[in-house]
């Protein structure tokens, strides 16, 4: 049986009928098979009578091999999930997909955790509800006025709060991590920052060259709520990835995606997204074990498992984000033309 391309007008003795007949033009042998000028000269030109490979002659990786290696080398090094380790690479690469990092384990054969290597994986430190990841980040300017974007996510249920504010100040430090005392359900009791000076004192020199001693607006903040505050090592921003990742996250689906006029409007979606994000985005880092998709799915699943270190059950924690979304939504209703 000879097996043809689907689109195929010729057959293998047509074709070698073609390379066979060099005294007969073109024309005549598009006559007499019936076929198109084009389909005899491109027989006439080979040297073979079958049908070429369909598949590209360059191959175009969305990964480079440094890249393949790197989540190559942490999968068989870890086994972390999937997203876990693409939640990795995208610090490095924003427009690595989920799809391509799988691709890469499905090539290596590490798609699937052996069963010897599954303990092992979920041996991986995990942290209760009460871990937050804290950040800052640029805006973009109205009037010449620059504002900034403090973010904090939780580490375990991945729900996350962040607000505006004009300046980046140990003053608006201090105001924020009282906003984050007030809106998340659970008893905060670790935070990790990096070492600006909105957060800690830590990097500062008297002019005599001793450092300073005097605690930040935030560590004082701390104190008095009993949380631990924690600093990355200088100039490794990729220990607080997970804030760093949501950062991007957050500028993809408002002031990269759209076009704001007023300092105004750009706050307001900002607020929808923080909205839509923990009652709606699935988040595919949560933990396997707790079988839930969404901030709010993981915020209930771990109220079931510890309600003591709960401050406001899920059902409030919800209405308190559905109200901030219904503000949302007001502001940007439109006023009937007719």
């Amino acid at each position: 049986m000879q097996i043809y391309h689907s689109n195929a007008t010729t057959n293998i003795h047509i074709r070698q009928h073609i390379q066979n007949s060099s005294n007969s033009t073109v024309k005549s042998l598009s006559e007499t098979l019936k076929v198109s000028k084009n389909t005899i000269s491109k027989w006439k030109s080979r040297t073979s009578s079958t049908d070429a490979s369909c598949a590209p002659l360059n191959i175009k990786y969305a990964l480079s091999e440094i890249e393949t290696s790197l989540v190559n080398s942490i999968r068989r090094s870890t086994w972390l999930p999937l997203d876990e380790i693409w939640e990795m690479l995208l610090e490095t690469n924003p427009n690595a997909s989920r799809s391509s990092v799988y691709r890469c384990f499905v090539k290596a054969k590490i798609n699937k955790v052996p069963q010897e290597k599954r303990e092992k994986a979920k041996l991986f430190k995990a942290y209760i509800p009460g871990y937050l990841h804290i950040d800052v980040t640029y805006l973009p300017k109205f009037g010449n006025q620059r504002s900034y974007l403090f973010v904090a996510i939780d580490r375990a249920t991945r729900s996350m709060f962040f607000w505006v504010y004009k300046n980046k100040t140990a003053e608006n430090t201090e105001d924020f991590m009282g906003k984050c005392i007030n809106f998340f359900p659970f008893k905060i009791t670790h935070i990790l920052t990096d070492n600006g000076l909105e957060f800690t004192n830590r990097l500062l020199i008297s002019k005599k060259g001793n450092p300073c001693s005097k605690p930040s607006k935030m560590d004082i903040k701390c104190q008095e709520e009993g949380i631990d505050h924690r600093l990355t090592k200088p100039a490794t921003p990729k220990t607080n990835g997970m804030v760093e990742r949501v950062n991007g996250t957050i500028k993809n689906n408002t002031i990269l995606k759209y076009e704001y006029t007023n300092f105004q409007k750009m706050s307001a979606d900002l607020m929808g997204f923080m909205c839509t994000y923990n009652l709606y985005r699935r988040h595919g880092s949560l933990r396997k074990e707790l079988n839930v998709k969404t901030p709010l799915q993981a915020v209930e699943k771990w109220y079931q498992l510890k309600p003591e270190i709960f401050k406001l059950k899920p059902d409030q924690f919800e209405k308190k984000l559905l109200s901030l979304q219904s503000e949302f939504i007001q502001y940007h209703q439109q006023r009937c033309e007719t």
